[in-house]
């Protein structure tokens, strides 16, 4: 699983050395629906658990998730925001915005799709709380665009309001 980092690069937590001086990794904090926004928050604690994982395609990028955990999609005629499981992705039509928090301006809405799906994957992930989304980059690299992921989906609304990000 990738994550996001302060200084606007990917970091694969399939690659972490044992000990770390400071790693922050960015989220988006939906606790508080009223005051929504990115934050870099540190890695304290990073979960390890077996999963099945869905590759997706993302635009012209492919990544590998745990299939239980959820993307936020959005329409870009419409333009609300709302959170779906992988499991009810496929073959639905259905876009997600991408959007680097630290250099970017306007997201971009590109097309997603589920190509293929293993059974038992070890992941590494970091320890979510209530209300935070993670931003998942979608290459390696500097400057990468990203999307949102989220384990726990029932503690969020259906439709996220985020206008106050742009």
């Amino acid at each position: 699983m990738r994550i996001l980092t302060v200084e606007n690069k990917t970091y694969e937590l399939d690659d972490i050395p044992d000990t770390i001086e400071d790693l922050r990794y960015s989220i988006l904090d939906y606790s508080n629906p009223g005051h929504i926004d990115y934050y870099f928050i540190p890695l304290v604690f990073l979960e390890s658990f077996y999963a099945p994982a869905a590759v997706i395609q993302i635009g012209q990028y492919s990544i590998t998730m745990p299939l239980d955990w959820s993307i936020v999609i959005c329409d870009p005629d419409v333009g609300d925001p709302e959170v779906i499981s992988l499991m009810s992705l496929n073959d639905r039509g259905f876009s997600v915005f991408a959007f680097n928090p630290l250099t970017g301006w306007t997201p971009k809405y590109l097309d997603v799709n589920i190509t293929n799906i293993y059974t038992d994957v070890k992941w590494y992930a970091p320890k979510l709380k209530f209300g935070h989304l993670l931003n998942v980059p979608l290459h390696e690299g500097e400057n990468p665009p990203c999307v949102l992921f989220v384990k726990e989906a029932n503690k969020l609304p259906e439709v996220l309001d985020i206008s106050e990000l742009w």
